[in-house]
């Protein structure tokens, strides 16, 4: 019987982390101000079934990502400005399932952020 290691949620946080930072160019992505970059969710991070979804996540600096966590119609208002009114339907109905109803491979996602982070540096 051979174990395989479970991938955890903070290996893969790291690497989206990572990914945004690097793609981000440390611009915040509603603002437009360099400096220091967090990675803002959408759907929060308890959804697992988007979490580490790259539609789902957002380079964003401190206050930008403060401003629209705290205020639905900012959230609502930066979502149309970066997504199709389509998008966010589909991201939001994903969103809402279970991991039962739509699995996640966890080994392909840390694979795909590997990738793209290599592709980058």
């Amino acid at each position: 019987m051979t174990l395989t290691k479970k991938i955890n949620d903070q290996i893969l946080d790291n690497l989206v982390r990572q990914y945004i930072r690097l793609i981000s160019g440390g611009y915040c992505k509603r603002c437009k101000k360099s400096g220091y970059i967090e990675v803002a969710h959408m759907f929060g991070r308890r959804r697992k079934t988007v979490r580490w979804d790259l539609k789902n996540v957002y380079p964003l600096c401190p206050e930008c990502h403060r401003s629209v966590d705290n205020d639905a119609i900012m959230k609502a208002s930066f979502l149309y400005d970066v997504m199709t009114s389509q998008e966010i339907e589909n991201l939001q109905r994903i969103a809402n399932m279970t991991i039962k109803d739509y699995p996640i491979d966890r080994d392909e996602i840390r694979a795909d952020l590997r990738n793209k982070i290599k592709e980058l540096e």
